[in-house]
């Protein structure tokens, strides 16, 4: 399709027919006033090219007529330098523009035609009169509600362009446009994506596109595609982008018109990306007073793992709209007008009445355990070959079978529960269930992950890891176990509350074995954790990263960091941190490096932490490593005395034929074979032997060895 003249022109030169678009533009403009003739009209096919409406990174848009059908339309021209060199680059921005009018949707700009021009790609699509959504906000002041129902309607957008089977990429305000009719329409799909790839195949890998170093595009494939401060995490990395992609970018726009400032700030690239990858949200400006229930939906849509955030673009819009009407008021009287507010609500309540909103509060469990994650489960678990595999299999289902089924019901009545409060005030008992049953749902998703894609090397400890999940019913019972202490600063807050999320999983991943795993991720999240400033999340998080590195044999390590967290749980008023640390303090020091009288000491600091009659299981893990201490220091009675209290506590505290109690009653009889005790021995192990088979299966390697210990002593004179 070429660029032509209309019946007015009278011989423009021919060269110009090889310049640009907008060079002949304006040269048929200066010829035209030269001449004291009309300015030529120029054609894209069948299309009039009107006057210079607006650039940007990707290209210029013109206004244009299509005179076929009498509308008005808008064309936009894509930069040579966006296409890359050869046919190879046009042909890929062209099928991406053609998908674009698979698009349908009152909130995406609709394409008409997409084409060539000599060496440019041109996308003809809608036109909107308006401006763009950074445009709309800076106009005048805006209301939360006007805000988030333009928002919605970007979001409705994204959500029909994911369903056709396109991602955006590049989702900013810039990238929106809001219509005189206060219509919101998303444009620029996939076109960024696009022009990246076609540079990229005639540019060297990383090379990054000047005048772009904080605003627009990077430019090879592996590297970065779309505007920095809105990129999500994986595209930080060179990663693909995704639809769960768009949704970050997406909810990064939401946080900053609705708290005045983007959740990441950096003073240069790398600094950005360094806080983006740490999920380090900064603290909110003073005076920004966005909803805290708004906040807490935007910044599961912010976490850096894409699996942690919102399962698509609808759930995420479903839980913005559920937060208006908790609010007592429908989305659409978000938009502030008086008398709407009064139809609205008379609307709601006559349609929705009778709906339990609770009804389904429990489902999202399904997207974690559900049939197709059993399913993957179970062929990577078969898939092993190894003899255990079946009977892991089968015991590790019905444990995971019955938490899922317990969890959803946990969720629904504390969700009826929560309801409830809002009425009568008695708001934080449930807040906190909810929050508890929210990490116990953390822990089972790292699970079904690690049972997934590392089967061979969970699968000695998976049915351990299965049934040491988060007990639900503390949830009920003791909700205050996830409880922190709050920072000040609310966007903080929410970000500890996320924090405290994926330290649940990786807590789970240590459950599972999969301490190689879990190590880098432990690493991140203490490095996040410092950089948020709150030294109670910061204690967490490195008692769990000293408790990894133990467990890898670093125990030089492990010592460094527990005594930092230490030192930081102190300082943050986190008491069970701090015995924790002390606790995991005498496995390193004591068990790992034999350094047995400083192991001692930081065990009295442990249980003078502790307090007296706590009834708290971590006592069971101290006064089993005292024992194991005193026994390597060759003190047998002492050994004996604190193994004897660890297994009472255990059997109060765990239940007689928990897990936890088998190890202890296995180190007991340990102690009372090498002081020639056999008989004592041997019925403490045939204890152990039957929980390992109740709970474990007769095939698992752990009671096999414990079956192997017996064996031994049986046969001893």
């Amino acid at each position: 399709m070429g660029v032509e003249t209309g019946p007015n022109h009278h011989g423009v030169d021919a060269r110009v027919g090889e310049r640009p678009l907008e060079f002949q533009r304006l040269f048929a403009e200066v010829r035209g006033r030269l001449l004291g003739e009309p300015a030529p009209a120029l054609r894209l096919g069948r299309y009039v090219v009107g006057e210079r409406i607006g650039a940007g990174g990707m290209g210029v848009v013109y206004a244009g007529l299509d005179p076929e059908l009498g509308r008005k339309v808008a064309i936009k021209l894509v930069r040579p330098d966006r296409v890359g060199v050869g046919s190879s680059g046009r042909e890929r921005l062209l099928r991406e523009a053609q998908a674009m009018a698979r698009i349908s949707s009152p909130h995406a700009v609709t394409v008409y035609e997409a084409g060539t021009w000599g060496e440019q790609v041109f996308v003809v699509m809608e036109f909107v009169a308006g401006t763009t959504l950074t445009q709309w906000l800076g106009e005048a002041p805006r209301g939360f509600g006007e805000v988030v129902e333009v928002f919605l309607q970007a979001g409705r957008g994204l959500r029909a362009a994911h369903q056709a089977g396109l991602i955006h990429r590049d989702f900013k305000p810039d990238n929106v446009l809001v219509g005189e009719d206060g219509r919101a329409r998303v444009a620029d799909f996939g076109l960024a994506h696009a022009a990246a790839e076609a540079v990229a195949s005639s540019m060297s890998r990383g090379t990054l596109l000047q005048g772009h170093a904080l605003g627009g595009i990077s430019t090879a494939t592996g590297a970065l595609v779309g505007s920095l401060p809105y990129m999500s995490p994986e595209q930080h990395r060179g990663e693909p982008a995704s639809a769960r992609s768009d949704q970050f970018s997406f909810c990064v726009a939401l946080w900053e018109a609705l708290q005045g400032q983007r959740p990441f700030v950096g003073a240069t690239a790398e600094e950005l990306r360094a806080r983006v990858l740490a999920g380090a949200i900064a603290p909110s400006p003073e005076g920004a007073r966005a909803p805290a229930s708004l906040r807490r939906i935007l910044v599961r849509g912010l976490q850096v793992d894409p699996a942690r955030r919102w399962p698509d673009m609808a759930a995420l819009l479903a839980a913005l709209e559920r937060a208006g009407r908790r609010r007592g008021r429908s989305v659409a009287l978000w938009a502030g007008s008086a008398a709407l507010l009064a139809g609205a609500i008379g609307s709601w309540r006559g349609e929705h009445v009778h709906e339990d909103l609770c009804k389904d509060a429990g489902s999202e469990v399904a997207a974690v355990w559900g049939e197709g994650r059993r399913s993957a489960v179970r062929q990577a678990f078969l898939a092993t070959g190894r003899p255990e595999a079946v009977e892991a299999w089968s015991q590790v289902a019905a444990r995971l079978d019955a938490y899922a089924g317990e969890w959803a019901e946990a969720r629904e009545e504390a969700c009826r529960a929560a309801n409830e409060a809002e009425g009568t005030g008695a708001k934080e008992q449930v807040h906190l269930e909810l929050a508890c049953l929210d990490r116990g749902l953390g822990e089972l998703r790292a699970l079904v992950v690690a049972f997934t894609e590392d089967a061979e090397g969970v699968l000695g400890n998976a049915v351990k890891a299965a049934v040491k999940l988060r007990p639900l019913s503390a949830c009920r019972e003791r909700p205050e176990l996830a409880l922190q202490v709050a920072p000040s600063d609310p966007a903080v807050a929410v970000q500890v509350q996320a924090l405290g999320g994926r330290l649940d999983e990786i807590a789970a991943l240590l459950k599972a074995g999969e301490v190689q795993r879990a190590l880098p991720r432990a690493r991140e999240a203490a490095t996040q954790a410092e950089l948020l400033g709150h030294d109670f999340t910061t204690a967490e998080a490195l008692v769990l990263l000293g408790s990894l590195q133990s467990h890898a044999g670093e125990f030089a390590a492990a010592e460094a960091t527990l005594f930092a967290a230490a030192l930081t749980a102190e300082r943050g008023n986190n008491l069970s941190a701090l015995v924790r640390a002390r606790t995991e303090l005498v496995v390193a020091i004591g068990y790992g490096q034999s350094r047995t009288d400083e192991a001692l000491r930081w065990g009295a600091l442990a249980l003078n932490a502790l307090g007296r009659d706590t009834g708290d299981p971590i006592e069971v893990r101290l006064r089993t490593a005292l024992g194991l201490v005193h026994a390597r220091r060759g003190d047998r009675e002492a050994a004996s005395r604190e193994l004897e209290r660890a297994l009472a506590l255990a059997e109060a505290t765990l239940g007689p034929d928990h897990l936890g109690v088998a190890t202890v009653v296995g180190h007991l009889a340990a102690l009372r074979a090498e002081a020639g005790a056999l008989g004592p021995a041997r019925s403490l192990l045939v204890r152990a032997l039957e929980i390992r088979r109740r709970t474990l299966g007769a095939s698992h390697p752990d009671t096999a060895q414990t079956q192997a210990r017996l064996d031994a002593l049986a046969a001893a004179p």
